[in-house]
Parts: C-alpha cells; structure tokens; sequence
C-alpha cells in the first residue's frame, strides 16, 4: 500500500520541479596570445549580447552601436598571434557582429 501512495506522490513532484533554460546566463571565452603567456578575456550574456573584456582582472564593456533585442547570442574569440578577434552572433535572425576597439560593429546582410 505504501508503494502505490508513494510512486504517484513521487512523480506530482518531479512533474512540479522546474527546469533552467540553459540558454539563460553568461558565457565565457579565453584565448591566448603571443608566446609570454598571455590570455584575453570575453564575458557575455546569452540572453542580451552585452559583453565585456577583461584587462588586468577589469571587466571593461563591449558597445554596442545601436541597441540589440533579446535572442540567445554567442561569442566566439581567436588568436591572431599578438592580437585577438571576438565575433557575435544572433544564433536566431544570424546577425553578426565584429570586435572592433571596442565596439561591436555589425556586418551588412
């Protein structure tokens, strides 16, 4: 008796937990570059694109020319031997932009 009260008890609770979009948060992205061990740092929200750089543990922002709707985004970072590349992209309407001393700057369709 006590088995068939608690297998229906069991699953209302599961049924009633609640899920994290994993699409929800930040993300992270590091690079290396030049030969002295060096890295560069990306920071960015999934949900709003806003996003940051890190120099000296100081999170400095990326701006944004114009204003951006809520998506789901990702940023992706290389190394180009001293120097780095960082590229955004709406993984919905495929919308992409450049890094670009600062800024994000977007391409043209």
């Amino acid at each position: 008796m006590k088995k068939l009260i608690l297998l229906p008890l069991l699953l209302t609770i599961l049924s009633c937990s609640s899920t994290t979009n994993i699409t929800e948060g930040y993300g992270i992205e590091i690079v290396s570059i030049g030969t002295q061990g060096e890295t560069r740092h990306v920071k960015f929200n999934r949900v709003t694109g806003e996003s940051w750089w890190s120099e000296n543990t100081v999170w400095k922002p990326i701006i944004d020319i114009k204003p951006i709707p809520e998506s789901q985004y990702i940023i992706k970072i290389i190394s180009t031997g001293k120097s780095w590349r960082a590229l955004r992209i709406d993984t919905f309407s495929g919308d992409t932009w450049k890094n670009s001393r600062g800024k994000w700057v977007p391409f043209k369709q």
